[in-house]
Parts: C-alpha cells; structure tokens; sequence
C-alpha cells in the first residue's frame, strides 16, 4: 500500500467512514494480535480493549 492511499483511508477513517475504520483495523491486526500475549498466552480482554479504543478514538487521530 503506498503513502497516500494510506493518507485517504486514514482520513475517511477520521471523518466517520465505517468501512475505512474497518480497514484500519484488518491492516493493524496482526500487529495488535502480537501484542497482546501476556506471558504466552493470548489476553482477549486487552486485544478487545485495544479495539474498543482505537475505534472510540479514531476522530481523535491529528492527521
């Protein structure tokens, strides 16, 4: 995905679009995944913390 193609699905993201928060979301999972094993085992409480935030906070996003 290149530079700007990112840049516009961020913004639509932060102006309200559901469908680009979605892609958001699919794009960062592996990441968020990764980081949410406690001692190896995987916390479904703080993957869906970190959900729940990032999909509250998007508009908050200085872009």
């Amino acid at each position: 995905m290149k530079k700007d193609e990112f840049s516009r699905i961020l913004l639509a993201a932060v102006a309200g679009d559901h469908e680009a928060l979605e892609e958001i979301l699919v794009m960062y999972a592996p990441l968020i995944e990764k980081h949410c094993y406690v001692d190896g085992v995987l916390d479904e409480d703080l993957r869906q913390y970190i959900w729940m935030h990032i999909a509250l906070n998007i508009n908050k996003f200085p872009v």
